[in-house]
């Protein structure tokens, strides 16, 4: 919402700030005092609620038979219910174990009652007075077990406690624990301690109305004051707006554009390598006779086998071009492979090349016994696997620049170890290592490097398209460095093919990519 449409929203409003200003304090009291609501309530009926908490904690662990009361309504419960499982059912009584367990329930409420009942009677104030306790269970909620002192009593001088001590049974006891006159004091010491009360509530009440009226005059001046700033800041908005949208255009318009370049890309790779594969049909036909001519010497005919394998490679890397340039997505038919055999012929491939120009050991680290099956494209995977080397090979050139780059910047007075430190950031050797292992029913490739790292946000942004950090210094293989295609190739093709990948990094301390692939049986 831009800030003209708020201002107008504020102004559409101004009539009911008042009204919000004296509520919101209102409110703010009314949910302090329903806080302290439990606090007042004791305070009020402190001395009820200390008493009747004395009484359950009695009831609930008086042991009179070595078993709490509740404990004798469970076992009494549980032979009740073992009784209604019978196929004669339990009508006018129980049988002779539950009359057992009925008579000690009595027998406990009795030794609860009668002592300080009978002994006591009306003359120290703090032994009470037990008029009647009685226990209703909820499957016998017509036959309580109920025990009665004898003495009569009327309900407005007696106290009544009631709750439920134990599952599907509750306690009913009627009690008096002070004498006549003592109840009295306390309600008069109630209604004494309700007026103060009612004047602390009436204090407050004023005190927020006056709290109101003042934040409402202050309120009233910020809005008026920020009239004039959301007016200055509308406008600010309108350009700025206006910026953007002239920015999203022109990021559209280059998207486009390189979705346009990279298509012909693809088009004029294809036509290359359609022509390319034609011109090597002759030469492997002549390789191929002149290995078949057994006057060649053993080391003649070697080496030539060598040129017809390496033009071969080349002719199957060729095609696998023209297949990526003439695949349709809807035409998608993944095949049955070994991924273990192609990582061993991609490190294979490039471990000379690796090791000899790019000062780069290129290993493998872990590797499963036997064949590991996957369905994927081969193609695919294999320039997943081909851009992955390359991405490592780029942090890495850019991890031994900027170890160069410290070593030189470093202030050390020894000129010979100054040479030394230059001399061993030159020496610095990057590492590739390819790790292949089997969980479950799952293939876990991890392809990790000693290369520059990546920040948090790098990682999370890593695998979008023409997203790159190295675009404006691609300095590491010509133009074909920085164009922000290689991960986000990888990423399109796993999500087609029903491969995962997960990427974790650390600047300066090299990077790690996951790939999981389902196995195939």
């Amino acid at each position: 919402m831009s800030t003209s449409n708020l201002l107008s929203q504020e102004k559409s409003n101004t009539p009911r700030l008042g009204l919000y200003l004296f509520l919101v304090p209102l409110f703010f009291w009314a949910i302090a005092l329903f806080a302290i609501s439990d606090a007042l309530l004791f305070w009020i009926k402190g001395e009820a609620k200390y008493e009747q908490n004395i009484l359950k904690e009695w009831l609930e662990e008086a042991r009179v038979f070595r078993r709490s009361l509740p404990e004798l309504i469970d076992n009494y419960r549980k032979l009740a219910n073992t009784e209604n499982t019978k196929v004669e059912p339990l009508q006018d009584g129980l049988n002779q174990l539950g009359l057992v367990r009925r008579e000690e329930i009595y027998q406990h409420l009795r030794a609860l009652g009668e002592p300080p009942t009978k002994i006591h009677p009306g003359i120290l104030p703090l032994f009470p007075t037990f008029y009647e306790i009685e226990i209703t269970i909820a499957e016998e909620s017509d036959r309580p077990i109920r025990w009665a002192s004898g003495f009569p009593f009327q309900p407005e001088q007696s106290q009544i406690l009631e709750y439920t001590i134990a599952d599907n049974a509750k306690v009913k006891l009627y009690y008096q624990l002070h004498a006549y006159d003592r109840r009295r004091s306390i309600e008069q010491e109630k209604l004494s301690r309700g007026r103060w009360l009612f004047l602390v509530g009436a204090g407050l009440a004023l005190a927020v109305t006056i709290q109101s009226f003042y934040s409402y005059f202050r309120e009233r001046a910020r809005f008026l004051q920020s009239q004039k700033v959301a007016q200055a800041a509308a406008f600010a908005e309108k350009e700025l707006l206006a910026q953007q949208l002239v920015a999203k255009a022109a990021e559209k318009d280059s998207v486009e554009l390189r979705s346009q370049m990279y298509a012909g890309v693809g088009i004029m790779a294809g036509s290359y390598a359609h022509n390319i594969k034609n011109l090597l049909v002759r030469p492997l036909d002549l390789l191929r006779r002149c290995t078949s001519n057994k006057a060649l010497d053993q080391n003649t005919s070697s080496m030539l086998g060598e040129v017809e394998n390496t033009l071969g490679a080349v002719a199957d890397r060729l095609e696998q071009i023209l297949r990526a340039v003439r695949r349709q997505d809807d035409k998608f038919e993944p095949v049955r492979f070994d991924l273990n055999e192609l990582v061993i012929r991609t490190v294979s491939n490039w471990k000379a090349l690796a090791n000899d120009k790019w000062k780069i050991d290129l290993e493998i680290t872990a590797q499963p016994k036997g064949e590991i099956f996957i369905k994927a494209d081969p193609s695919h995977v294999q320039q997943i696997l081909e851009n992955l080397v390359f991405n490592a090979r780029d942090a890495i050139f850019e991890q031994r620049l900027a170890l160069r780059e410290q070593a030189r910047s470093q202030q050390i007075d020894d000129i010979q170890k100054s040479k030394a430190t230059i001399i061993e950031a030159a020496a610095w050797r990057g590492r590739i290592s390819f790790s292949l292992s089997s969980l479950s029913n799952n293939v876990i490739l991890e392809v990790q490097d000693n290369g520059a790292g990546m920040n948090p946000e790098v990682v999370t942004r890593c695998t979008e398209a023409y997203f790159s950090t190295r675009r404006e210094s691609a300095i590491f293989e010509g133009l074909g460095s920085g164009m922000g295609l290689g991960l986000s190739f990888v990423q399109s093709v796993l999500d087609k093919s029903g491969g995962k990948m997960t990427v974790s990094s650390q600047k300066g301390f090299g990077a790690t990519f996951k790939i999981q692939y389902g196995m195939a049986l």
